[in-house]
């Protein structure tokens, strides 16, 4: 089979409902434009529902911020001396074929591309001469948006604010004040930098304008005939006098913070299992961890568990690191079995990470789906000898940074979630959808995808299941750090054409002080498994790991594997949803 990181990109998008011709948008720039902009005009390569034609100007020079108090100067200059400039606001080539050289007016080369929208990347006045060719309307980026010094100010709000998660968004204004908002989505406040938090944010800004482009052409966008519209980010709280003072004190924390933790980690053990055999299953609506046993591999550490019920047999399917400085793991068998747990060996290793192993029965066939980031793909896989020996039968998604790929069978048709990184930015903000008639494929993008957009609950955490009657998917906040809990939310619609969630908890492991976070949640056959990072309890009951062979219980005829008694379960309170 081959390599799917050369293959063709499988589309984020579909075309817009009722869009007959592709839409042809003009970008007017000067010669070299912000790094953003060039990022944004090579992801719109990939969609033939959309013409997008760069056009470099002279007279297309970027506007500037004005009016910048100077504390706010003087912490961007900080910044600016300490860690560099953004990538996404450093000045490259305007992509295209159309350069400055075209002795013909503007105007006249505009007018000759027959362009519906027009986006201006200069003055105002250059905006309202090109106005009168755009059917759609002239976007004009505004200076917040491409000044490599102090775009993106706003963003500021909500680190000196110690908000967990930062909006960014586009919204357009026109001349009447009117606001109209194009996309947006949630990210992860980075309280060590203002740069790098504006970095974080910038990277998302290609793929924003190419949503917001798509709702243009679907009509979810008021068109604006021959006027100029400010394409800006939203207002945001002000800040004080004396912010760059405020903020500098707000990084010099939250850095020793960063500094200390990362010092605690490597004291730590990683992650381990927490779970609970039989009883009343964790109730979505109010969760809590309660009685338990824990679970911890011999060598390294296991997460993202899987956990199925096959003739009988309770197995663990998980992510197997066995040396956490390789940063390299492999898919690894657990079996339950006689008051312990046999570790039956690699279900599944190639040259990279893998982790996220879903594995599910489907007309008498199991199949396995795994998190392959590191070769850009999401590959299904068949069982040829169950459950050590698997093959890979197609891939679903090709030339994308997925992560935690997760598989849903409903009403005859197939769903695939994945979180997706377009950009470079995380790969916990955005939660895409595909659709298929058959489990092969092929995977199309759904119409209301990207279907979360909110690094709080967007990453799956889990398969989708049914709890009275409900559907639920479970996701990670990632708003404080990676992994540091557990949602779980209600699906309300689930369709080929429609997709609506709510959120019904949050379920964070706080067993003991030291334990971060927990980010994967599977139930079936009676068994619940959930994994969490940090120190175990010193105190709390384990299942001892057998290696090789499965554990023989007492009167099957065969030598009893030597173990310490197990404890009674003790109950460890999770957590009360907020």
């Amino acid at each position: 089979m081959s390599d799917a990181s050369t293959s063709a990109k499988t589309p984020l998008y579909s075309a817009p409902e009722g869009l007959e011709r592709p839409l042809r948008v003009v970008l007017v720039g000067p010669p070299r434009v912000p790094g953003w902009i060039d990022a944004f005009v090579h992801l719109v390569e990939g969609y033939d529902w959309i013409e997008l034609t760069p056009l470099a100007a002279e007279e297309a020079t970027l506007p500037q911020v004005a009016h910048v108090r100077a504390d706010l100067r003087a912490l961007v200059a900080f910044e600016h001396l300490a860690f560099g400039a953004n990538r996404s606001l450093a000045r490259v080539p305007m992509p295209g074929q159309y350069g400055v050289a075209n002795a013909e007016p503007l105007t006249s080369r505009v007018a000759a591309l027959q362009a519906d929208l027009v986006i201006v990347l200069g003055p105002q006045a250059l905006a309202r001469a090109l106005a009168a060719h755009a059917p759609l309307g002239c976007w004009h980026v505004d200076a917040s948006l491409l000044d490599n010094r102090h775009a993106g100010l706003s963003l500021l709000s909500p680190l000196l604010h110690r908000e967990m998660a930062t909006q960014m968004a586009l919204v357009l204004h026109d001349s009447a004040g009117r606001q109209s908002d194009l996309a947006s989505s949630w990210g992860r406040t980075h309280a060590t930098s203002f740069l790098k938090q504006r970095e974080d944010a910038f990277r998302k800004l290609p793929a924003l304008l190419i949503r917001g482009l798509r709702r243009l052409a679907a009509g979810y966008v008021p068109a604006t005939p021959h006027e100029v519209v400010t394409l800006q980010l939203p207002s945001q709280p002000p800040v004080g006098l004396g912010a760059s003072v405020q903020a500098l004190r707000l990084l010099a924390r939250a850095s020793l913070r960063w500094l200390s933790g990362k010092q605690r980690n490597r004291r730590r053990i990683g992650w381990s299992l927490v779970l609970r055999l039989g009883g009343t299953p964790l109730d979505p609506s109010a969760p809590a961890i309660g009685s338990h046993v824990l679970l911890r591999a011999e060598k390294g550490w296991w997460a993202d568990p899987f956990v199925i019920t096959a003739q009988g047999r309770k197995l663990l399917f998980v992510e197997e690191m066995e040396d956490p400085k390789r940063n390299n793991a492999n898919i690894a068998c657990v079996e339950l079995s006689g008051g312990g747990a046999c570790r039956l060996g690699v279900a599944l290793d190639e040259p990279g990470h893998l982790s996220f192993p879903q594995v599910f029965e489907w007309e008498g066939q199991w199949y396995l789906t795994v998190e392959s980031s590191y070769d850009r793909r999401v590959s299904l896989y068949r069982s040829a000898g169950f459950p050590l020996q698997w093959e890979r039968m197609v891939d679903l998604v090709t030339g994308r940074v997925c992560v935690d790929p997760t598989l849903h069978h409903h009403d005859g048709r197939w769903y695939l979630f994945a979180n997706v990184s377009e950009n470079g930015n995380s790969t916990a903000d955005e939660l895409f959808l595909f659709v298929a008639d058959k489990l092969e494929g092929p995977y199309v993008p759904h119409p209301a995808s990207p279907i979360v957009c909110d690094v709080r609950r967007a990453r799956m955490a889990g398969r989708l299941f049914h709890h009275h009657g409900r559907l639920i998917r479970p996701a990670q906040d990632c708003g404080p750090g990676y992994g540091n809990a557990v949602v779980f939310n209600e699906v309300l619609e689930l369709g080929p054409t429609v997709y609506r969630e709510r959120q019904l908890s949050r379920l964070a492991p706080f067993l003991v002080r030291r334990v971060d976070g927990c980010h994967t949640y599977n139930v079936d056959g009676g068994v619940e498994v959930l994994d969490v990072l940090g120190r175990q309890p010193s105190k709390a009951p384990r299942l001892q790991v057998f290696e090789g062979a499965r554990p023989a219980t007492a009167g099957d005829g065969q030598q009893t594997a030597r173990r310490e008694p197990m404890a009674p379960p003790r109950a460890f309170p999770g957590m009360p949803p907020r």
